[in-house]
């Protein structure tokens, strides 16, 4: 399954950021803000996993929008200059945001754009202490934006 990274963007590039739920800007932004030498380049709305058709009978630009519309999307990856962070932005994280988590490092690995270390990420303002420690147990990391 193709992983497909996009565009890579500034840390402080600032708008309207592909795919990430509007309520998730601000936690984004503070998270930045407070972390700007963190990255040395993030993406956007990362595609990894999907169905990629071989079918030679199906048009070029119907088997991309098949891609599109099957391929699970990574609110940002960060590239650090030993790491790659699989970051899932939530206001309100609740139990979704483990399986995602989990789902994106696993298709990554079934494709990697980039070779470094990966790690997924939650970044969020709070979340409750059950939640955390599922993130620990499975390797995964919580970081906040205050």
């Amino acid at each position: 399954m193709p992983t497909k990274l996009g565009e890579p963007y500034s840390v402080l590039w600032r708008g309207r950021y592909p795919h990430m739920l509007k309520e998730d800007f601000p936690v984004w932004e503070a998270f930045l803000n407070q972390n700007l030498e963190l990255f040395e380049r993030v993406y956007y709305d990362v595609r990894v996993g999907g169905v990629l058709s071989t079918d030679p009978g199906i048009p070029e630009k119907d088997k991309q929008m098949f891609y599109d519309n099957t391929a699970k999307r990574i609110d940002v990856l960060g590239e650090t200059k030993d790491e790659i962070w699989i970051i899932e932005v939530a206001t309100r994280p609740g139990l979704r945001a483990v399986g995602q988590l989990q789902t994106y490092l696993a298709l990554w690995f079934d494709d990697q754009r980039i070779l470094k270390t990966a790690k997924a990420v939650l970044v969020c303002q709070s979340i409750d202490a059950d939640m955390e420690r599922s993130l620990t147990f499975y390797g995964m990391y919580v970081r906040y934006a205050l």
